[in-house]
């Protein structure tokens, strides 16, 4: 036995004419409980010629235009005919809403007391338009409101009336949105096989991600047969990434006279002098500290003839630079995002041998202090199990203890001279990485800039609403409880998450303790 009746009616239903009610009538054996939900509403004439997926599960009699209700109710296991007529609350005027009639499971409810009936008024219009509501109750059912929106929803067709200049915009867009989506989708197979290549360059790999987006635009656009929040957002985003990287690119022709492969050379050398000027530094007596000579001079040697390769690599590939230029000035037309990708390649480019020379020093600094923690242990009477991951105890012998002790005094010796070029290119590294995270998180901003939505945001679009506001109607009566449903604005730093692309992933946190751990121990840094 049903001992709760819920009836959801739309604000809207007041303003309209007498008529069948068309909807869905869901029961809940969980919580006992018989769910209406009014959708849309038809008048006698049209309601059998009207193609329609909703079901007829009642009628609607106005006030103003009353008309008996018809014997449709027998043909039906589940009615209600909804009544209104003007009334007075608190000195306003409300309409109230009555049931005239309801009958559950075939049988006619005469005493409506015996169940706990409730109207709840709601916005159809919120509900149609709202792209942020979602439910946490969802997966038990017991969430109605959410259960409803996808209902009207799923229905969002049949309930707009579109006119004529909305179709005729609706059917030009679609087809121009396809008629780009063959391009794009033959320059993505493209960009796919050349991946292996294109993701050694932030360049490429960001060639890549721009037509993974921009496909998934033009699809979800013409799918929907509109601008959503989403799309709408990517597209203005788009477009000012465009107008800012044409503005930049003026402007930087306008005070930047030398040709871009000169000026970049002329950088590099800078860079190669002072990491030059650097490495004289360290082979003589930096900051006071004596270091052993010949591993001194040993280490600065090979890493000033590692810059000198690289110098020399440059200026022989100065002609191909040239024609890299025009090459990456064309895509820089496409964005400031894409001369961010560059500036990222150029970057790398110009601290290749930097970043050489951090790896060499990382490695020897973790060999060093690998093998000093593990020859510490000889002196504990100790040594280290790699097959169970456990430091077991072991009984040395006197040669074992001579070469032990010979090798860890060697090493211990060796290490400050390791530790002063470790710790100066890890600075290095860490700075280049810093910068390159900072290019890498203006990247991602600049792509789903919030402008559209800000805008939706502030003019209150029911498009923004995601919170059910739920408040009690002053026509209350003993036998039925009637309240106000509204749509309350999301907040915005959740519309703003909610509005990011799909096909955008979001840069991880940054985990400070593993790069804390990782200088300490040697290992390798990678890009933010």
């Amino acid at each position: 036995m049903t001992s709760n009746l819920l009836i959801f009616i739309p604000q809207a239903l007041r303003a309209e004419r007498s008529g069948y009610v068309l909807g869905k009538v869901i029961h809940d054996p969980r919580n006992g409980l018989k769910k209406f939900y009014v959708i849309s509403l038809r008048r006698l004439a049209t309601v059998e010629s009207t193609r329609s997926t909703l079901d007829v599960i009642g009628y609607y009699s106005n006030g103003n235009d009353a008309i008996d209700e018809p014997a449709a109710e027998r043909k039906h296991a589940n009615w209600v005919h909804i009544t209104t007529r003007p009334g007075t609350a608190d000195g306003r005027g409300y309409d109230e809403y009555r049931l005239a009639n309801v009958v559950l499971n075939s049988s006619r409810l005469s005493d409506l007391s015996a169940t706990r009936t409730m109207i709840i008024l709601y916005d159809r219009r919120a509900l149609q338009e709202t792209e942020l509501f979602e439910s946490g109750a969802a997966a038990s059912g017991s969430d109605h409101f959410h259960e409803l929106a996808k209902l009207v929803q799923s229905k969002r067709d049949e309930l707009r009336i579109k006119s004529r200049l909305v179709r005729a915009w609706e059917t030009l867009l679609t087809y121009h949105m396809s008629l780009h989506l063959y391009l794009v989708l033959l320059l993505s197979k493209v960009t796919e096989r050349l991946l292996p290549i294109l993701r050694y360059s932030y360049l490429g790999l960001h060639v890549h991600d721009w037509l993974e987006n921009v496909k998934w635009m033009l699809v979800t656009v013409i799918r929907n047969g509109n601008f959503k929040l989403k799309t709408g957002n990517y597209a203005l985003a788009m477009a000012i990434d465009m107008a800012l990287g044409i503005f930049v690119l003026r402007l930087l022709r306008y005070y930047i006279e030398d040709q871009p492969s000169q000026l970049l050379l002329n950088n590099a050398e800078k860079v190669v002098e002072t990491l030059k000027d650097l490495i004289n530094w360290l082979m003589g007596v930096p900051a006071g500290l004596k270091l052993n000579h010949a591993l001194n001079n040993t280490m600065g040697k090979f890493f000033l003839y590692h810059i000198h390769l690289w110098w020399t690599f440059l200026i022989f590939s100065r002609p191909l630079l040239d024609l890299a230029f025009e090459v990456l000035l064309l895509f820089g037309r496409l964005g400031i995002t894409f001369q961010i990708s560059i500036v990222a390649d150029l970057l790398a480019l110009v601290s290749f041998h930097t970043y050489c020379i951090y790896v060499y020093a990382a490695r020897l600094f973790n060999i060093q202090l690998r093998g000093i923690t593990a020859l510490f242990r000889l002196f504990l009477g100790k040594k280290k199990n790699p097959l169970r991951e456990r430091v077991d105890s072991c009984q040395y012998q006197t040669d074992q203890l001579f070469v032990g002790t010979l090798s860890f005094t060697i090493l211990l010796f060796l290490m400050p001279t390791t530790w002063v070029y470790y710790t100066v290119f890890t600075l290095l590294r860490l700075a280049s990485i810093a910068f390159g995270g900072f290019l890498t998180r203006l990247k991602f901003y600049l792509q789903v800039m919030p402008v559209y939505t800000l805008w939706k945001w502030l003019l209150r679009s029911y498009s923004t609403c995601s919170i059910v506001d739920i408040r009690l109607h002053p026509c209350c009566t003993e036998e039925v409880t009637v309240l106000s449903m509204t749509m309350v604005v999301a907040p915005w730093r959740r519309t703003w998450k909610r509005c990011i692309p799909d096909t955008i992933i979001r840069h991880p946190s940054i985990e400070w303790c593993t790069i804390l751990n990782n200088v300490i121990w040697g290992h390798l840094l990678y890009p933010l």
